[in-house]
């Protein structure tokens, strides 16, 4: 299951940037986004790009069907490989691993320069493996990864003012 979004800001690649790779920001994103026990295990930039890596407790308002694979609160490791391209292009290759869930999330981030801002352009694709239940579990977790992006777009652009 694929999801594909392109969220565009008012502000340059270098100000949304920022705020994915450092440590505060990602920390108080995620608050804000309603996880919990967050620990960022790694956030460190150069002028190569950056390697973001944490980890938070998230909730799930998990169906019957699902609640073998998922709690009400899921342990969640997020992990973004940035790079800088020099021409105000930011690149990120993202996992994203929820623990004992039999479920892949794989995908990019790209941060590019348009007139009067930038764009967001973030492709996932969510498997799973498990015969008959595994689609409902993509589906699942392709959903409450669609509510996430959605509600950090917001909070993006609310903290850009």
């Amino acid at each position: 299951m694929k999801v594909s979004r392109d969220h565009e800001y008012a502000h340059s690649t270098d100000d949304v940037y920022a705020l994915f790779v450092d440590a505060d920001e990602v920390d108080a994103k995620q608050e804000a986004l309603g996880a919990r026990n967050i620990v960022i295990e790694e956030c460190d930039a150069d002028d190569d790009g950056a390697i973001v890596t944490f980890v938070r407790e998230l909730p799930a308002d998990v169906p019957g069907i699902l609640s073998k694979f998922l709690q009400p609160w899921n342990t969640v490791e997020q992990s973004e490989q940035w790079q800088d391209h020099g021409d105000g292009v930011y690149t990120a290759d993202l996992t994203i691993d929820i623990r004992n869930v039999p479920v892949t999330v794989e995908g990019t981030l790209e941060l590019e320069p348009v007139d009067d801002g930038c764009v967001n352009h973030i492709r996932l694709e969510i498997t799973c493996g498990i015969p008959f239940v595994g689609k409902t579990l993509a589906e699942f977790v392709a959903a409450d990864c669609k509510r996430l992006i959605r509600d950090e777009y917001d909070y993006i652009r609310e903290r850009l003012g």
